[in-house]
């Protein structure tokens, strides 16, 4: 096999360079844009680089938590069976904020 495999970085970048897709639906059935934040590129990235994020946590913040081993595993395999650990912990945290009457909105 000669060549080398391409920088997964590299694909990404000129992924994010590359021009928009013009939108498939009609103008009229077209949902209205939303004003998304530009990503703040951490440091040391350089002058004009951009972070990469999913637009699906857009407007999201992350909240952790140190675990025990066993309490990560333990995590980890019962998400293996129910769509996922941050499913998992997204119904924790609805179900605490109507423990303390609280909507759930997380």
């Amino acid at each position: 096999m000669s060549g080398k495999r391409p920088s997964l970085a590299e694909s990404m970048k000129a992924v994010a360079e590359a021009p928009a897709a013009a939108p498939s639906m009609p103008p009229t059935l077209a949902p209205a844009a939303k004003s998304i934040p530009a990503p703040v590129a951490p440091q040391g990235m350089g002058e004009g680089r951009k972070a990469f994020y999913a637009a699906t946590r857009a407007g999201k913040k992350k909240a952790t938590a140190t675990l025990s081993s066993e309490a990560h595993r333990q995590l980890k395999l019962l998400g293996l069976d129910h769509g996922g650990v941050e499913a998992l912990l997204t119904e924790a945290i609805n179900d605490l904020f109507r423990k303390y009457g609280m909507p759930p909105i997380a």
